[in-house]
């Protein structure tokens, strides 16, 4: 019934509602719609909680794009720690690749040494072998008429015939069955095989001596008489199974000759010694070791008689090699006898007398004696009897003594010193070469703590182990000098900051040497704080000896220094590091600057 009446203009859409919001709907095609100025009217009304909440939106918002911003970096960083540490890894397996090459490398180097030994000493034992058959060739021709004109005896006669010894002792555990060749099995049970027979060492002492014979080095055993040195050189061979035989040196002991013998030109024999026929006996027994002691090696300067010796010691490459007199000599020996025997079997053919044999017959017979006399060419004073006797004693020595002799690889050599008014400092040249084990006195041990360490064994403790020679460690090359290998760090870092500027030497050589006795040590289990430890007791602290008053190129006094020193052996090495019992080098270092703080600082590792 009403017209629709709009004003031009007036019209305006309607805006739809997101939901239903009032109580009276307007709806159109089902949905509802409102005027906009409503709409703006309730905006308007609104409009501040609207913004706040728009705010507080964007806060939030903000603050989470912050948090993803920080996880995002905390991932990036946890990346580059990832990527830092792989190629950390990386680079450990690179340098633990080119170690392992390094050592296969020594392993491969020590196997074409080692034939190249065998080669060498096969050679030497082809031409000796020569030598001695073209001997034997003449003396088994004639053996028994020597033996009858009692030029030779019937040991002497059977030992023309008799090889070197090979065997092994027959009595005791062996050491490749029953131990599994485990060197910590074998100190354990040495240590019990010697406490069964009443005789107490330590474990640390036995397992350092065994790593010390293993590495072929010349080791000298310090301390006071009484102290246990050549005990433990003969109780470690006893249980073993191996040889020793114990030296004592003279004070008159001048040079080489007093050490290994000499030619003596007059009786045409080489004079030996213990120290010589030692060496002999080794080498026709080369299955066992053989440890031979200088007992009291410093009651004459070493320098004096045995710095040729000592030099033989360096050479590793090959065995070194002992003339002992020249090989010309034995032929000459080979010669007179030939032509004595010659000129008997014409004297008994001349006389018409084979019938008589033995050289007391011939000594009654005058007609061969006279003619024997005049074939000689004996003069006034001369006699068939003394002439057998200088024969004797020239086919006994050369028999004896051979020209020349390789120091046999079943060999060890060691010493006893014991430094007080009587005897010699060691010459720097020794203690370059030598390991220095000092031994303390034997009554401040603590036997208790040592009686627990012995181990129970299910085994018969009156045998020995059986070692042969050849498992105590073959004769190699010293290790090359690796700066990166940590026991060099550790030793060239002491050799700069405290050795050099205290004037004490320590070489490369002495390096090296450490190195290949730190390999011996890692088999027992040995920590590397451990190692150094003993590398300190052995080789640093014996070359300890200078005024601590004076002062380092620097100007700081020596004592200082010293006291330095010890600050960092004990930042290094501490007691609870090493093994029970385990001498520590900062307590004897500590001994050492007692002993110079009451002597006006005057530092001498042997002083007491």
């Amino acid at each position: 019934p009403f017209a629709l009446q709009v004003l031009p203009g007036s019209l305006s859409p309607l805006e739809e509602l997101p939901e239903p919001v009032l109580e009276e709907e307007i709806l159109l095609d089902g949905k509802p719609y409102i005027e906009q100025w409503i709409v703006e009217s309730i905006r308007a009304k609104h409009n501040g909680a609207i913004l706040q909440e728009a705010r507080k939106a964007k806060e939030e918002r903000d603050h989470q794009t912050e948090a993803l911003t920080t996880e995002i970096a905390d991932l990036k960083k946890e990346k580059i720690a990832t990527e830092k540490e792989h190629q950390k890894l990386k680079d450990t397996i690179k340098v633990v690749s080119i170690e392992m090459k390094q050592q296969t490398e020594n392993l491969e180097k020590a196997k074409e040494q080692r034939i190249q030994l065998e080669q060498e000493t096969e050679l030497r034992r082809a031409k000796l072998e020569d030598e001695l058959e073209k001997l034997t060739e003449f003396l088994n021709e004639r053996l028994k008429t020597l033996v009858e004109l009692d030029l030779l005896t019937e040991d002497q006669a059977s030992l023309v015939l008799r090889k070197p010894s090979t065997d092994q002792p027959q009595s005791g555990h062996v050491y490749s069955d029953v131990f599994s060749s485990d060197p910590v099995s074998a100190v354990d049970y040495i240590q019990a095989y010697l406490y069964n027979r009443g005789i107490i060492y330590s474990k640390s002492v036995l397992l350092d001596f065994f790593a010390l014979v293993k590495t072929h080095d010349l080791i000298v055993l310090a301390g006071d008489s009484g102290s246990g040195k050549t005990n433990l050189i003969k109780s470690f061979a006893d249980a073993t199974g191996s040889e020793s035989t114990i030296i004592p040196v003279k004070p008159n002991w001048t040079s080489s000759e007093d050490l290994l013998g000499y030619y003596n030109p007059i009786e045409q024999k080489y004079m030996s010694t213990q120290f010589s026929d030692a060496l002999i006996r080794a080498g026709q027994d080369s299955g066992r070791l053989h440890f031979i002691c200088l007992d009291e090696m410093n009651l004459a300067r070493l320098e004096y008689y045995f710095a040729d010796f000592l030099s033989l010691l360096e050479e590793r490459d090959s065995a070194p090699q002992l003339h002992l007199y020249s090989e010309n000599e034995a032929n000459h020996v080979v010669s007179e006898v030939r032509n004595f025997l010659s000129l008997i079997d014409e004297a008994k053919a001349q006389t018409n007398k084979q019938g008589i044999v033995g050289f007391i017959e011939l000594l009654k017979n005058d007609e061969i004696n006279q003619k024997l006399h005049g074939m000689c060419g004996f003069q006034k004073g001369d006699s068939l009897l003394r002439y057998h006797a200088y024969l004797r004693k020239l086919l006994a020595s050369y028999l004896g003594s051979p020209s020349s002799l390789q120091l046999p690889p079943n060999v060890r050599i060691l010493g006893t010193i014991n430094v007080d008014e009587t005897t010699h400092y060691l010459a720097p040249k020794v203690l370059d070469r030598a390991h220095i084990l000092r031994f303390g006195n034997p009554l401040l041990a603590d036997w208790t703590e040592i009686r627990q360490e012995i181990r129970d064994f299910e085994l018969d403790l009156s045998s020995p182990i059986r070692i042969s020679a050849s498992e105590m460690g073959i004769r190699t090359s010293y290790p090359h000098y690796d700066d990166a290998d940590q026991i060099t760090i550790k030793l060239k870092h002491i050799v700069l900051e405290f050795l050099e500027p205290l004037g004490v030497d320590f070489g490369l050589r002495t390096i090296r040497q450490a190195r290949l006795y730190s390999t011996e040590l890692e088999e027992f289990g040995l920590t590397s704080t451990a190692i150094l430890n003993n590398i300190i007791l052995h080789k640093v602290l014996p070359k300890l000896m200078f005024d601590g008053e004076k002062k380092t190129p620097d100007g700081t006094e020596r004592k200082q220094l010293l006291l330095q020193f010890r600050d960092f052996l004990l930042a290094e090495i501490s007691d609870v590091s090493l093994g029970p019992l385990q001498a520590s080098c900062v307590t004897e270092l500590d001994r050492l600057i007692l002993v110079a703080e009451n002597n006006d600082w005057v530092v001498n590792y042997w002083a007491r």
